[in-house]
């Protein structure tokens, strides 16, 4: 009897130790992706709030659409967007800005958010939306509205 006692004394650690083996690798857990465009316009959402046009202009493709309330429309090459935004983060500080709303699929993505600037001393709050494309394995802005 004392035989399977001591047997059983060093077999209830293993089967502990088993059992909990087999728990962590039965049990797989898959840590969710952040998408590669999800993680662009947390950068971009960065550079708003920032004021900071470097770290959206990489983002810049040949041709850009902006429609900024300051009447900035049309379609600027990266360069040109670059004193474009720029100038227009100079006469509208931002005094807060997040994206409240992305939008995804395989190749287009968007985004909305509120921009509250200051203008001469004057607080208001804007509209922003800003359109993101797909091309080869990049992500480039299409569209940057603030309205």
């Amino acid at each position: 009897m004392k035989k399977y006692f001591y047997i059983f004394i060093l077999l209830l650690p293993l089967t502990v130790l088993f059992s909990q083996t087999s728990n962590l690798t039965g049990k797989t857990e898959t840590k969710k992706n952040t998408p590669q465009e999800e993680l662009i316009f947390k950068e971009i959402e960065s550079g708003i709030k920032d004021a900071n046009v470097e770290k959206i202009s990489k983002y810049f493709g040949q041709q850009t659409y902006f429609s900024f309330s300051n009447g900035i429309n049309g379609y600027y090459s990266s360069n040109q967007a670059f004193y474009v935004v720029e100038d227009f983060f100079k006469l509208y500080r931002v005094t807060s800005f997040k994206l409240d709303h992305i939008k995804s699929d395989n190749n287009h993505s968007y985004a909305t958010g509120k921009y509250n600037y200051d203008n001469r001393g004057r607080r208001s709050t804007a509209q922003v939306y800003i359109s993101l494309k797909k091309i080869g394995t990049n992500w480039i802005i299409t569209q940057f509205t603030i309205n």
